[in-house]
């Protein structure tokens, strides 16, 4: 009769076959990341369909994994020698040794700041790395690189430069901020997720949310805005969620509407409105008059908007597929206000998708540029006189943002920057508000409010 292994040596075997599938699935997201060029959380989500074996632990484990080496991979490269390097940058990552991936992501671990799973103890016991330690964890984050580093090269390490955690070419775009080392520094962190209170209370779904496990703090200007701090459940299973009252909204979107500022009975136009999160937010603040009208070139996205709209029950959101295209002089004058999410770089989310920051290149800037004068050029039969216009992005770039307006704006004297209040600070912007995320822990965004003069007063 054959005897049962140990049950030591069980859980080894389950160890190592889930190392064996973080090893694979790290170096197929390193090909798609660095070669194809493709979004990581993309990537993972697809790999998750059609891989169903894998239970929530492991693609918790193997997710956080990954997404914290691309997180620090601008320190972590330093590890590797120069024919290492390469192969990792030409996607070739499965040539690698073990112990070099497994000092990759341990480290990556380690940075990342949370504690161990039993597969990185078992990591760290089979290549000799350095072991974890509550001390080690207290150490300030370029410390605790710098003693690591140390410790595997045998050579004394300075602290690695957070400015390294961003590729250096997309360095030279960014935009100017108040605080640029704030910025960079907060490339090492994940923002928290924040959720926008609809149709309800805000004081009863922060109680409703808490007793389901979360710990949320509620913003101390935009008082609809949560931010969860603590705590791990399904969203969407809650009642909150499905009962519309609670929509993910990181919390830079969220001021996006509050900067357009939408009065009651008026007609707005969100003609980029992707699945719609500001279309419910400006819906939302127009308190359920007027009407939102929601467009996009992808019609799935808009698809995925009406059900949120009816689950919510707004009744003033309305969609229609819109290709980019000009709006005919037929349908000139529509709109009392148009907000111009534009399609853009994505470099404000990189806190989020850090893999933005090596799988991007100064050739996209350049097209989305493109597209956003396409854009703003073709939206403008359809704002009345008087009319507001809203460009925004999620980009971090002087050329999508600044120097997109003031191109704009030279080019259309019918049109002039509008003043408006900080609604993170109450402090005049001048009609334009660069967010870093930085001081306020969320993604980082960019917003223009300009007026279209009336005929008569034109210069």
């Amino acid at each position: 009769m054959k005897k049962n292994p140990p049950a030591g040596e069980l859980t080894d075997k389950r160890l190592y076959t889930q190392l064996k599938n973080l090893r694979n699935i790290f170096d197929r997201a390193i090909y798609m990341v660095m070669v194809e060029k493709r979004a990581l959380d993309r990537f993972l989500s697809g790999y998750w369909r059609e891989n169903r074996c894998f239970g929530s632990r492991d693609r918790r484990l193997f997710s956080e994994s990954i997404f914290a080496f691309f997180r620090f991979y601008g320190w972590l490269k330093q590890l590797l020698d120069d024919h290492e390097l390469k192969l990792l940058e030409s996607g070739e990552s499965r040539q690698l040794a073990g112990r070099s991936t497994a000092m990759l992501l341990w480290t990556a671990w380690l940075l990342e700041g949370l504690p161990p799973e039993p597969a990185h103890q078992l990591l760290c016991r089979e290549f000799e790395l350095v072991k974890y330690s509550e001390q080690l964890l207290q150490m300030d984050i370029q410390q605790r690189f710098a003693f690591l580093m140390q410790q595997y090269t045998q050579q004394a390490a300075p602290l690695p430069e957070f400015a390294n955690l961003q590729s250096l070419w997309s360095r030279e775009f960014l935009q100017e901020m108040p605080d640029m080392n704030a910025y960079y520094a907060a490339l090492a962190q994940r923002p928290p997720l924040w959720l926008r209170v609809q149709n309800a209370p805000v004081e009863a779904v922060q109680k409703e949310l808490s007793a389901a496990g979360l710990t949320v703090k509620r913003h101390a200007k935009l008082s609809n805005a949560l931010a969860v701090t603590a705590g791990s459940v399904n969203l969407y299973t809650l009642e909150a969620y499905r009962s519309g009252r609670v929509e993910v909204q990181d919390l830079a979107s969220q001021v996006i509407a509050a900067v357009c500022a939408p009065r009651r009975g008026e007609r707005w136009w969100d003609c980029c409105a992707g699945a719609g999160g500001k279309t419910l937010a400006l819906a939302e603040l127009m308190q359920r008059t007027g009407k939102v009208v929601a467009g996009d070139i992808r019609t799935y996205k808009l698809e995925d908007l009406k059900r949120r709209a009816r689950r919510s029950g707004f009744p003033n959101i309305e969609t229609r597929p819109w290709d980019g295209n000009k709006v005919p002089p037929r349908k000139s004058s529509s709109f009392d206000g148009i907000l111009i999410d534009a399609p853009c770089s994505c470099s404000g989310v990189w806190r989020r998708n850090p893999d933005g920051r090596w799988n991007s290149s100064p050739e996209e800037v350049t097209k989305v540029n493109a597209i956003q004068r396409t854009v703003l050029e073709n939206v403008l039969n359809a704002l009345r006189p008087n009319g507001v216009l809203v460009y925004a992005t999620c980009s971090v770039f002087e050329a999508e943002n600044r120097a997109m307006v003031k191109d704009f704006l030279s080019r259309h004297p019918e049109f002039e920057l509008e003043d408006f209040a900080n609604p993170l600070t109450g402090e005049p912007t001048g009609g334009m508000l660069i967010i870093t995320g930085a001081s306020e822990n969320c993604d980082s965004m960019f917003a223009a409010r300009m007026r279209k003069r009336r005929p008569n007063q034109l210069p």
